[in-house]
């Protein structure tokens, strides 16, 4: 009985759990529903807004009265407004996929690159709107001045993609600008420069406007005049008081043919006659004078000339003692310049110089890496010499720099360059040259090598730096006399960079200084260029360049070399012209990785054992027992060849990528 009542109560229970849990998940999918439908609602209702926008855009960008283009960071078009295509007389299927400046706008191609340098400038700039204003061509003689709203869109990962460009055709504008401009010039003009003077005066009897021709008789500056000098304060004493009694009636009345006496700045006097009326508003209120100046001192005529002459001279004396200053304080800062270069720069490249000649004499180094530790030694010096020929400069300009002969060729001269610069110019894609190779074969003199080697070494690392595409070569020229026992070598650098402006050619020279696009292109000193010419003119030559923006730059300068009469053994064996050309280098690289591969082949043809042992004598760098392992296989094969040939010319760089590029455990 109690088991049936339990039985029955449990059964009970769980029918009335099995109902709550049903009407939760009842009340759980309607909600779930609910929310579905109104999230539902929700998109359908962005999708809605969304395409409103988008069709309102449309309608703008159809129906806009200004010239709108949307092209990518490449100047590629990808769409015009109709408004722009009837403006450049095209259509939207015609444009697209041009490139905006040449087909567009029509830039001449010479100064496509002007314009394409500003429109790139915007993608380095942090504002979102960039206003710019350039002239655009509609056909062949029709130029329009265009001012341009610029924004860039970007893609989620902050990258540029397009470029929205909104612009408007001023040029109405601007011609009226500068006719209001001009008229306002010559209204200006024959004001200031009127053969009597002219002044303003506020009802306080200030003066708020005068004219060059009467400050110029009174001696003041505009500056001090306007709005801080009453017109009785030029006057003597005598002149205020019948000033003071003629104007009470003033300005009621107007003034005619009043003569006084004035004081110019300098204390001195001189007659006038003025003629004064008065303006008021339209409730009667006096506003302003106007008065006109007659000088009616002719003795003082001269003396005004003088007087102004003598104010010319002030204001030249002020100038020049501010260029004086200037100079004074520019010498200044260039000491304190070349102060810091000789503390910071020269004290720890004499340690690193210091470094590389104790380890070239450490008896643990390897063989092959004795030509990486001169390699240290030779720049470190090279580097050096040029923190010297900086300091150079000042030393040049306080006529203190002295010069250090030494004998040497061209060809080491060369040599010098190429090594330096080769693999610089190669991993940039730009090839590297020697022009009349065949001219400097035997041509040894006696000069100052490292002035030399620094002019070049500047004019050939402008040219890597400025040069993104092309080539860049070294012409060396030599005029000889008989009757002389020197000659006039010319040094032709000559690239296809950037270019420079025509007007800005005079000041490359100077220091401190550098052109519109070397700044903006590549960070620098501004020193090179004026080193140069200063290291050339010491050495009695002159230095030249040509250049024009967009074809290239050609440096060139020519100095007096000392020949030598007798020249000695070891200076010709130095002498032995190598790789004219940067394609050398490269050709000379292929020959070595595909030499590589053939004696790689023949080792993994040779015993295990054989293998080994060769591959252990080059780790320990053994080279005469190798010699006779080599010579004691009897076989014809390349690789074994090629191999013997390394070893007896020591080639130690091919054979340590021999050992990592083979099996490490063999």
């Amino acid at each position: 009985m109690i088991t049936g009542i339990v039985i029955t109560l449990f059964t009970f229970g769980l029918l009335l759990l099995t109902y709550y849990y049903y009407h939760a998940y009842l009340r759980e999918k309607k909600l779930r529903l609910i929310l579905f439908r109104k999230n539902l609602s929700n998109s359908e209702e962005i999708e809605r807004t969304i395409r409103e926008k988008e069709k309102q855009y449309q309608d703008i960008y159809d129906t806009a009265n200004s010239i709108i283009i949307r092209w990518s960071p490449d100047f590629k078009i990808h769409s015009i407004n109709p408004y722009a295509e009837e403006f450049f007389q095209t259509t939207k299927d015609l444009a697209e996929g041009k490139d905006v400046v040449l087909d567009l706008f029509q830039i001449p191609l010479e100064k496509s690159n002007e314009v394409k340098s500003r429109l790139w400038n915007i993608f380095h700039r942090p504002e979102q709107n960039i206003r710019q204003e350039y002239d655009v061509f509609i056909g062949e003689s029709d130029k329009r001045t265009v001012t341009w709203s610029n924004r860039i869109l970007k893609n989620e990962f902050g990258y540029p993609y397009e470029v929205l460009s909104i612009g408007n055709d001023i040029t109405n504008r601007k011609i009226a600008e500068e006719n209001l401009m001009k008229s306002y010039e010559r209204i200006l003009d024959l004001y200031n420069n009127a053969p009597c003077g002219y002044h303003s005066l506020d009802k306080d009897n200030i003066i708020v406007s005068i004219n060059d021709t009467e400050l110029d008789w009174l001696g003041y500056a505009r500056e001090e005049v306007v709005g801080n000098y009453k017109f009785n304060d030029l006057m003597t004493e005598s002149s205020q008081d019948k000033y003071r009694l003629i104007t009470n009636s003033f300005p009621n009345e107007n003034l005619t043919g009043v003569e006084l006496e004035f004081v110019r700045k300098d204390k001195t006097t001189f007659f006038i006659s003025l003629n004064s009326t008065a303006t008021f508003d339209k409730d009667g209120n006096f506003i302003i004078s106007k008065s006109t100046v007659f000088d009616i001192t002719d003795r003082k005529i001269a003396e005004d000339k003088l007087n102004d002459y003598s104010q010319k001279i002030q204001l030249q004396n002020k100038r020049l003692q501010k260029a004086v200053e200037a100079a004074i304080k520019a010498n200044r800062s260039k000491s304190v310049f070349f102060s810091k270069i000789t503390h910071e720069l020269r004290t720890p490249l004499h340690a690193v110089i210091g470094f590389s000649q104790i380890l070239e004499k450490d008896p643990n180094l390897p063989g092959h890496l004795k030509g990486y530790v001169n390699s240290l030694y030779d720049n470190g010096v090279h580097l050096l010499g040029m923190i010297n020929d900086i300091l150079d400069l000042a030393k040049i300009e306080a006529g203190k720099m002295t010069e250090s002969r030494e004998q040497f060729s061209l060809v080491q001269l060369w040599d010098t360059l190429f090594s330096m610069f080769s693999y610089r110019f190669s991993e940039k894609s730009i090839s590297l040259e020697l022009i009349g190779a065949e001219n400097i074969s035997s041509s040894f003199y006696e000069a100052d090598l490292q002035k030399i080697r620094q002019i070049l070494v500047n004019l050939l690392g402008n040219a890597l730096k400025f040069t993104n595409q092309g080539s860049v070569s070294l012409e060396i020229k030599i005029e000889s006399n008989p009757e002389q026992s020197f000659d006039t070598v010319r040094f032709i650098v000559k690239d296809s960079g950037i270019g420079i402006p025509g007007d800005q050619l005079h000041s490359i020279f100077e220091a401190f200084q550098q052109t519109e696009q070397g700044s903006s292109y590549k960070e620098g000193t501004g020193l090179g260029l004026s080193i140069c010419q200063q290291l050339v003119e010491f050495l009695g030559g002159t230095i030249h360049v040509k250049s024009s923006v967009g074809a290239g730059s050609e440096f060139s300068f020519e100095i007096p070399l000392t020949r030598l009469q007798e020249v000695p053994e070891s200076l010709k064996q130095k002498s032995k012209l190598g790789p004219i050309h940067t394609n050398e280098i490269i050709q000379t690289a292929k020959q070595e990785e595909s030499e590589a591969e053939i004696v790689q082949s023949f080792l993994n043809f040779s015993s295990p054992e054989l293998k080994k042992e060769i591959l252990k004598l080059i780790r320990i760098q053994n080279f005469g027992q190798l010699t006779e392992v080599l010579n004691a296989i009897q076989t014809e094969d390349k690789g074994k060849k090629i191999l013997e040939q390394k070893v007896q010319n020591k080639k130690y760089k091919f054979l340590i990528d021999l050992l990592q590029t083979s099996n490490p455990f063999e």
